[in-house]
């Protein structure tokens, strides 16, 4: 009667193991991306709101001008999404490679260019929209890759 190889047994197990524990990382990893993307471009969309608004600094008294920064209601939430977007790939850079990280999160140049055209009325040219098509087909290209290909200070194994 053959025995199954216990090295064999063991390598199908550290195999499965490995898939399930990358699947919650893939998931996690996703939806902090998508944070990131949307808290980036809709706090740009409301930092170009509140300029927007904001008379010419070169002819406005700087107190004047201060007071408007300070009243405009685009101006905190803007900031605001503009932390979360930071905190959000601060904490990507955690467990996810810098080389993953930063080209998935350019997809947000090309949210960024939607809300200037839909929203601001911007008249984004043809070859603003093949830019955007390159970034798009480069972030799908990097998505299929491995989100870390190095070991993370967080994810070593503790004493």
């Amino acid at each position: 009667m053959l025995q199954p190889d216990a090295i064999g047994i063991r390598s199908n197990l550290a195999v499965m193991t490995e898939k399930s524990a990358t699947a919650p990382l893939a998931s996690k990893t996703a939806l902090f991306i998508a944070v990131a993307v949307l808290a980036n471009s809709f706090g740009n969309l409301l930092l170009a709101l509140a300029v927007d608004h904001l008379p010419q600094f070169t002819h406005t008294a700087f107190a004047h001008y201060f007071i408007s920064l300070i009243e405009n209601p685009y101006l905190l939430p803007g900031v605001a999404l503009t932390a979360i977007y930071t905190l959000t790939q601060l904490s990507l850079f955690s467990w996810a490679d810098l080389s993953f990280v930063v080209p998935c999160i350019s997809s947000s140049y090309a949210a960024s260019t939607l809300l200037g055209e839909f929203v601001l009325g911007e008249q984004v040219r043809l070859i603003r929209w093949i830019g955007v098509i390159l970034i798009t087909l480069g972030v799908t290209l990097v998505a299929k890759t491995p989100v870390a290909t190095k070991s993370h200070p967080s994810q070593a194994d503790s004493c």
